[in-house]
């Protein structure tokens, strides 16, 4: 049943846009952005992916006192084999940490099977073991914004019942945003594939073995 609400839901999203019907897009994109972050969190939480975006929303959140913190996640690098060339999405965090904010302190928070994260699944149990052992109390996500609903909800799923509050902030990005998303190649593949990734994660508080990189 509800992989049948997720086509529909799908079908009536192109019929809009073949409509081009802006308040009913825009409210469809609504769906999945959550912003409940609140000053005065432990740490703020960078997600893997898109850390060009999503990095520097948190720098300006550690400026405005949210969290006196920010942890990046140990994922897996996009790519691996090329010598002297630091590519990876910690590396690309420090030297935006160093440009824009040389004092903030920024920690990887280490992957607790030591395989690294390829999802947000995993992102979640691993911070949900380094905060027993720092003794955190509030977390903020900073993602996507098409992504807070789905990553809000996972880690929840995973922090239930650890006493840990789990808030989210979405970080903007150049390309597209809930009011033009639908505009570009880039915003229908990330709001259109939404609802069906949100769908897996209603049955699951782990990966899938047949998905990678959700």
């Amino acid at each position: 049943m509800k992989k049948i609400l997720v086509c529909v839901l799908v079908i009536a999203v192109v019929i809009c846009i073949g409509f081009n019907r802006r308040p009913l897009l825009t409210g469809y994109a609504a769906l999945f952005g959550v912003h409940n972050a609140t000053p005065g969190a432990d740490a703020l939480v960078v997600l893997g992916g898109r850390i060009e975006t999503r990095f520097p929303c948190a720098l300006e959140l550690y400026r405005q006192g949210y969290a006196p913190r920010i942890l990046l996640t140990d994922i897996r690098p996009y790519t691996i084999g090329i010598p002297d060339f630091n590519c990876s999405e910690r590396g690309i965090a420090q030297a935006l940490r160093d440009y824009f904010e040389p004092g903030a302190p920024v920690t990887v928070v280490p992957s607790r099977s030591g395989a690294q994260a390829v999802s947000t699944f995993d992102e979640a149990w691993d911070l949900l073991h380094y905060s027993r052992t720092k003794g955190y109390t509030r977390l903020i996500i900073v993602t996507d914004e098409f992504h807070t609903r789905r990553s809000l909800y996972a880690f929840r799923k995973v922090f239930k019942g650890s006493g840990v509050r789990i808030e989210a902030m979405g970080a903007p990005n150049a390309v597209f945003n809930a009011g033009n998303w639908w505009r570009s190649d880039t915003g229908l593949k990330a709001y259109l594939l939404e609802p069906m990734l949100l769908a897996i994660y209603l049955f699951t508080n782990s990966n899938i073995s047949f998905l990678e990189n959700y």
